[in-house]
């Protein structure tokens, strides 16, 4: 195997030997293995590049999500990419399946969009990301399959309750206090279906200014689409430690989806508590991964600060937002 490559995907937790993967793609119509390589960013499967005589893939083995949820995934996937959304379409084996099983994980194939993940985001970027999410929503409310938030009410409580013994007292209390806001459904009644719910740069790849896909959507849900928004804002529209808002990105980001998507004033008036709950959301997951972290070969741990930052900023912060919320 060749050493890892950065790119677009997760962390390496199982290693897959060539001989392996090669009576894997033998069920595909993709012709013999060229090379391969690991993908160390992100945190949450094993992902590895795939080249073929026939083309490009990428293909993942899914650690922690349970098979049974994986099939509303994969058909998310193909839906966007068949609406004109660019995601990657899973590859169907000569069965017709999605979903396989590879060194006893399940695992799929799917076609390896171009470009990379954006480090320093510029104004169209945002407006890209902005415009992507509104055609993803509005795309989705014809996807029947609905799935519950398996980061919600009760992960964040359970959560919590694991990582606050490791916290100072002040964090701790911030914490519980932003668990108790959300202990409840807050977006109840707002415009929703399934959205993305980490769309960060990441997981998005560009040519240059133009948009070439939307990736990682393991953790997509049935929600508020402004939530989904806010989770965006939140990693695009903000300095790398989250200490200060970008305002001509946020405006970029907000007015492009609203070209496509008009906000309802309720929306509009939900936006500090969509911030609140993103923040809340991403420090929580941080705070765990830095303090329980999973055994791998190339696992990423991403600083949990950032988004106590932004859970503060979405306290906070309204005048500063009211002015960019289209």
């Amino acid at each position: 195997m060749r050493g890892p490559c950065p790119g677009h995907g997760m962390s390496v937790y199982t290693v897959v030997e060539r001989h392996e993967l090669e009576a894997f793609l033998a069920d595909y119509d993709v012709g013999p293995l060229l090379n391969y390589s690991g993908i160390t960013a992100g945190i949450e499967n094993t992902n590895y590049f795939v080249t073929t005589v026939a083309g490009a893939y990428v293909l993942t083995l899914f650690e922690f999500t349970p098979a049974s949820e994986l099939p509303f995934f994969l058909a998310l996937m193909a839906h966007l990419a068949e609406h004109g959304v660019p995601s990657a379409h899973p590859l169907a084996d000569r069965a017709g399946r999605y979903l396989r099983e590879l060194n006893g994980r399940p695992a799929a194939l799917v076609m390896r969009l171009p470009g990379a993940s954006v480090a320093q985001p510029e104004i169209a970027h945002c407006r890209a990301i902005g415009s992507a999410m509104a055609r993803m929503h509005l795309a989705t409310l014809d996807f029947t399959p609905r799935r519950d938030n398996e980061r919600g009410a009760a992960w964040r409580a359970s959560t919590a309750r694991v990582v606050a013994p490791r916290l100072d007292e002040a964090d701790a209390a911030l914490l519980w206090e932003a668990v108790r806001e959300f202990a409840e459904e807050r977006f109840t009644g707002l415009p929703g279906g399934v959205i993305h719910a980490d769309l960060f740069r990441d997981n998005a790849l560009f040519e240059g200014q133009r948009l070439t896909g939307l990736i990682d959507f393991y953790y997509a849900h049935s929600g508020a689409f402004i939530y989904d928004l806010a989770v965006a804002v939140a990693d695009w529209c903000f300095d790398d430690d989250k200490v200060a808002l970008q305002g001509p990105l946020a405006a970029a980001l907000l007015g492009a989806y609203a070209e496509v998507r008009s906000l309802l004033p309720a929306e509009r008036a939900a936006w500090m508590m969509a911030l609140r709950a993103a923040g809340l959301r991403f420090w929580l997951s941080r705070l765990k991964d830095m303090h329980f972290p999973r055994d791998g070969e190339l696992v990423h741990i991403k600083d949990p600060q950032p988004f106590k930052r932004v859970l503060l900023c979405g306290r906070g912060a309204a005048g500063q937002f009211e002015k960019l919320l289209p």
